[in-house]
């Protein structure tokens, strides 16, 4: 595997990938702000983060159409995408990460929204139960897989 390789395989990789979906929690709510005024609404920033989950689902499908991408790092990703179809708690450790972002802008910010809270509080929640989960089989599917690379 080139360097390249190895770069765009730890993308979804602990702990980088952690790290940058608490990035895209934290700028999550900025951003949002920018594409609409009233984000203190609880409506709109649910509605917000139903879209910022799709995001995170979409980019890399184009990502996958538009780079040029090496047969192993393709394996590598095609085998993730099988184990988050596989295991629901794979994708719900996201949340968790970005319910991380959200808390951290919160307390960065100073600002004292509810709906800010709240979201943070059920992506921490909900994730932190999709993680526990995911650790709990993590050591069964590691033993399936064919490449180092995927977990």
């Amino acid at each position: 595997m080139t360097t390249l390789d190895k770069v765009l395989v730890s993308i979804d990789r602990s702990p980088l990938d952690g790290a940058l979906r608490v990035l895209i929690g934290f700028v999550a709510v900025p951003v949002l702000s920018l594409l609409r005024q009233d984000v203190r609404s609880g409506w709109t920033l649910t509605v917000g983060l139903m879209f910022l989950l799709l995001c995170v689902r979409i980019v890399p499908v184009f990502m996958r159409k538009l780079l040029p991408l090496s047969p192993e790092v393709k394996t590598v990703w095609a085998e993730r995408r099988q184990i988050a179809k596989r295991y629901d708690s794979f994708q719900w450790q996201k949340l968790f990460f970005i319910g991380i972002g959200l808390a951290c802008y919160r307390l960065a910010s100073r600002e004292v929204l509810s709906s800010i809270v709240v979201v943070s509080i059920f992506c921490v929640s909900f994730g932190a139960i999709g993680l526990v989960r995911w650790y709990a089989q993590a050591s069964n599917v590691r033993n399936t897989l064919v490449n180092k690379y995927v977990l």
